[in-house]
């Protein structure tokens, strides 16, 4: 089961009750003792969601099984097997102790929300407030990352960016999402590096590739795929008109090399693969234009191109690109698979012109709508600028 849009409304409309509280309580302390069950309750109703949302007892007992299976001396001889087995414990008891510290957490919070209001302590309805504060972050990311059980959800992911049909319009929005991105990867802790990047002739980019590295970079990331929409009165029109831009943004599992699991396998004979050399495009450093440092990589049985131009050396832009082609082999392996359960998967958006997943307005007001949930923010520099793709 993915993290579904309905089940993220369901998150994010909850703990935006939560935040609201949160904020009426700190800007008005005179009433946070008579309001710290309103507060208690926002985080009583995200534990039971994430009660329900798995489980947990039948987690449990595969944890323990497993364990039980990596005590055999007898596992050990199929090493393969046993790390296999290892890395799936290990994933399913990472689970279960946040899973407990965070009712503990939530219990000993309760616990301080009742004293205070039995004392009508404001020093200690202070604490809990804080306490309630990091538990709705704590809360939000384990309720979501627990929905994520999807094998190449806790993956990196690589971000692809292409822009629509509109010029210097286009291109630049493409690079504020490319900007967007890096920030969001950043902010969250991720390795972010910048993989290719092909200049617009006036401004911004005609293809951009992003990767970012970290646990569950993808299961956050793969629903970004699809179109985005940009309106706003255009820096690049002398007339000061309005302007409706597209990029189309396509999001990859990356295949971790040094992950012995039985989900990664990815083997390219060298026999399948096209390999040409050629001079890169657009304006440049030395290199550029100067020698065929750029690399372009066909696939041949399944007709997937991929092409690097970033780097300053053939062999960097060969090794990015066979990053990349990995990566676009191991997304159309997972999608293959999912073929059998193609219902489970017909509600969301296919990465096409015209189904835009996301608009983002800059004028006239300013506001970003998910065409998906209906969600809407009018928090447009911290979403854009600041990478707040979270909240």
């Amino acid at each position: 089961m993915n993290l579904s849009f309905v089940q993220n409304y369901y998150i994010k409309s909850a703990l935006f009750s939560l935040a609201f509280h949160y904020r009426f309580y700190k800007r008005f302390p005179s009433i946070k003792v008579n309001g710290i069950r309103d507060i208690m309750d926002g985080v009583n109703k995200n534990l039971e969601f994430l009660n329900r949302s798995k489980d947990w007892k039948v987690i449990k007992n595969e944890s323990q099984k497993l364990q039980n299976e990596l005590q055999s001396e007898t596992l050990w001889k199929n090493s393969s097997m046993a790390i296999i087995l290892q890395k799936k414990f290990s994933i399913l008891n990472d689970q279960i102790k946040k899973y407990e510290r965070l009712n503990e957490r939530i219990k000993d919070v309760n616990e301080l929300a009742e004293l205070a209001n039995e004392e009508n302590d404001l020093d200690l309805m202070n604490t809990v407030v804080n306490d309630v504060k990091l538990l709705e972050k704590e809360l939000k990311t384990f309720t979501s990352t627990s929905l994520m059980v999807e094998e190449e959800d806790q993956n990196g992911c690589i971000i692809q960016i292409i822009p629509g049909a509109g010029g210097a319009e286009s291109c630049d929005w493409s690079n504020i999402l490319l900007k967007m991105y890096e920030k969001w990867g950043i902010k969250n802790e991720y390795q972010v590096k910048l993989m290719d990047y092909v200049k617009g002739e006036t401004s911004g980019c005609k293809l951009a590739t992003l990767k970012i590295d970290g646990k569950y970079a993808y299961g956050w990331c793969k629903h970004e795929s699809g179109i985005h929409r940009l309106v706003r009165i255009s820096p690049f029109d002398s007339q000061n008109r309005r302007h409706t831009s597209f990029a189309s943004v396509t999001v990859f599992p990356n295949v971790n090399e040094d992950d012995n699991s039985d989900r990664v396998n990815i083997i390219i004979p060298s026999s399948d693969l096209k390999i040409e050399a050629f001079r890169s495009s657009g304006p440049g450093g030395q290199h550029v234009n100067v020698t065929e440092s750029a690399i372009r990589i066909t696939h041949i049985p399944t007709k997937i191109v991929v092409q690097c131009q970033f780097g300053r050396s053939q062999h960097t832009n060969k090794a990015l690109a066979m990053t990349m082609l990995k990566a676009k082999l191991y997304d159309k392996a997972i999608k293959e698979k999912r073929d059998a359960k193609q219902e489970q998967y017909s509600g969301l958006p296919k990465n096409s012109w015209g189904s835009q997943i996301r608009s983002y307005f800059l004028y006239p007001h300013q506001l970003i709508k998910d065409g998906r949930t209906g969600l809407e923010t009018n928090k447009v520099d911290a979403v854009l600028n600041e990478g707040e793709l979270n909240e």
